[in-house]
């Protein structure tokens, strides 16, 4: 499982004052199935900060990259080093 980094703002939890706890793992709807010995971070399981947190919510029965696909849509454009749009 990978560690907290909210896939919105990609704010990581290691860099933050943030205690891992304030964020939240969302389960959307799996685009496959694994193995039972399969190990790693599944495709459907998504970080989230608290602040993006309620962004989630009406989407668990996309698939993941649908469901970021739509909000990041909804999402202001940033701007700056490292974010999207940079330079545009």
């Amino acid at each position: 499982m990978m560690p907290p980094n909210c896939d919105i703002c990609r704010f990581p939890s290691k860099i933050s004052d943030s205690d891992p706890s304030d964020f939240t793992l969302v389960e959307f709807r799996p685009a496959r199935t694994y193995p039972d010995d399969w190990t790693g971070h599944p495709e459907h399981c998504v970080w989230f900060c608290s602040t993006h947190l309620p962004l989630a919510e009406g989407l668990t029965h996309l698939p993941a990259l649908e469901a970021l696909r739509q909000i990041l849509a909804n999402q202001p454009r940033m701007t700056g080093p490292g974010m999207t749009g940079q330079g545009t």
